[in-house]
């Protein structure tokens, strides 16, 4: 995402310097404002660069809601942590169980019933696998 910001920026200042020509400078652009009687004169390149710092601007204030929520989740999901320990998993996972051996999480134990299950459904299934290509 930042790669492609920043080829887009490249492009933008290119842009730039292409409208900076003499001809583009001497050129004077008005601008009228509907509903008010206010006319805005500048050069071209006025009007390009206050277009971009314009769309600048405009892109940070979307993206600030995004980054705003994602900061308050992370800081959630750093209080959770707090709370419940890092270590505390850890420990209990490497502590042997009754019968010697290490205990599994409960979703381990899950994952493993259902691929014992999807393994003895298909056990007995018979593939009819295409004919091989005769060659002439």
């Amino acid at each position: 995402m930042r790669l492609a910001l920043f080829f887009l920026l490249i492009i933008a200042v290119f842009g730039i310097l292409l409208a900076t020509q003499d001809a583009n400078v001497d050129t004077w652009v008005a601008l009228q404002l509907p509903f008010v009687d206010v006319n805005l004169t500048s050069p071209l390149l006025g009007w390009i660069g206050g277009s971009l710092g314009v769309g600048f601007v405009l892109g940070y204030l979307v993206a600030l809601p995004g980054r705003i929520g994602a900061a308050r989740k992370a800081r959630k999901i750093e209080k959770q942590l707090a709370a419940t320990g890092t270590a505390a998993p850890a420990a209990s996972a490497s502590k042997p169980a009754k019968g010697g051996a290490a205990s599994a999480p409960p979703e381990a134990d899950e994952m493993q019933r259902l691929a014992n299950e999807v393994a003895r459904r298909t056990e007995d299934t018979v593939r009819d696998l295409p004919p091989p290509p005769t060659t002439p």
